[in-house]
């Protein structure tokens, strides 16, 4: 059961990073295509446990197409949404709706070059989202080279499961 635990939220790191970029694509933070190994630390976590770990396999275009997938995401689901670049930073602020819970949510997403970042995120539930009042996450991602053989762009592992973003992000039958 931990590993069925941990995949979502993976994914909701990926989401999160993915959330901090811009509305301008040419604001986009550039990620250099490859293996990017993602390690992320969440409050909500047992302090003893190891922070979670994901690995991903991009290049330029899945990198872009998943930037729109997740703005759509968030205009759907959020009221306010608005990034400020500056320098190698990204900073977010939102106010969603997620399962009848008022989400805040305000990140910072540092860059290293095209070869590594880190998002520190704070987050509060007005009623506590899955008994979450406040929550915090660390994300610290790297470029650790070329994509594993066999992997396609877009592939996504987390606790021994493999899924690929961009089926995610179609509509069904495309």
């Amino acid at each position: 059961m931990r590993a069925r635990l941990r995949y979502p939220y993976a994914a909701a790191a990926l989401a999160a990073t993915l959330a901090t970029t811009p509305a301008g694509a040419q604001d986009t933070p550039r990620l250099k295509p490859g293996l990017w190994e993602v390690s992320t630390r969440t409050s909500t976590q047992k302090p003893g446990d190891p922070p979670l770990s994901s690995t991903m396999c991009l290049d330029e275009a899945t990198s872009r197409e998943l930037y729109r997938y997740t703005q759509g995401m968030m205009e759907g689901l959020c009221s306010k949404f608005e990034v400020r670049h500056t320098g190698n930073r990204y900073s977010s602020e939102a106010v969603c709706t997620i399962g009848g819970s008022k989400m805040a949510a305000r990140s910072t997403m540092t860059m290293t070059g095209d070869t590594a970042y880190r998002i520190e995120g704070r987050s509060s539930y007005d009623p506590p989202f899955l008994g979450i009042a406040e929550a915090t996450t660390t994300v610290d991602a790297k470029h650790v080279g070329g994509c594993r053989p066999g992997q396609k762009p877009g592939d996504i592992t987390a606790a021994g499961q493999t899924i690929n973003i961009r089926t995610l992000s179609r509509p069904a039958g495309k």
